[in-house]
């Protein structure tokens, strides 16, 4: 029985220096696709929220939002995406049990955090290498200067 061996490390290795080229050439598509990256992330993270939580009052949807792409550390570009939601740490991270006003005790219980937004931004790193094999590819057809 034949076996085959296939090494795409040299595919990824030139798929990595044309981006890498890109940016430095070609800062603005290189922005953009950033900004569609942080868009794409946001979507993921918003459909997990609607799955995994029980309340439906759209506040914590509604806290979360794409900051615009820049330079980090003078090499590549970063987005953020972050809920601003006053409750979203506590339902990704988790949180102490307490009761209702007026005396608002600690009641010994824990509730565990779900980790809703980190579970989707480690499941978004494959769907973000398609889309940056995708782009290294529309820029070979279109031509790159």
């Amino acid at each position: 029985m034949a076996s085959v061996e296939l090494d795409f490390s040299e595919l990824s290795e030139f798929n990595a220096s044309m981006l890498k080229m890109v940016e430095q050439d070609m800062p603005n598509e290189a922005k953009k696709l950033m900004q569609r990256a942080g868009n794409a992330l946001r979507r993921d993270i918003r459909t997990a929220y609607k799955q995994k939580t029980k309340r439906k009052t759209g506040n914590l949807l509604r806290g979360l939002s794409r900051g615009r792409a820049y330079i980090y550390q003078g090499t590549e570009y970063q987005v953020r995406v972050k809920n601003t939601a006053p409750h979203a740490h506590l339902i990704e991270y988790g949180h102490k049990a307490v009761g209702h006003a007026p005396r608002k005790r600690f009641n010994g219980k824990y509730v565990k955090g779900r980790h809703i937004a980190g579970k989707a931004a480690k499941d978004f790193n494959r769907k973000f290498a398609d889309m940056a094999d995708k782009f290294v590819d529309d820029l070979l057809e279109r031509g790159i200067g």
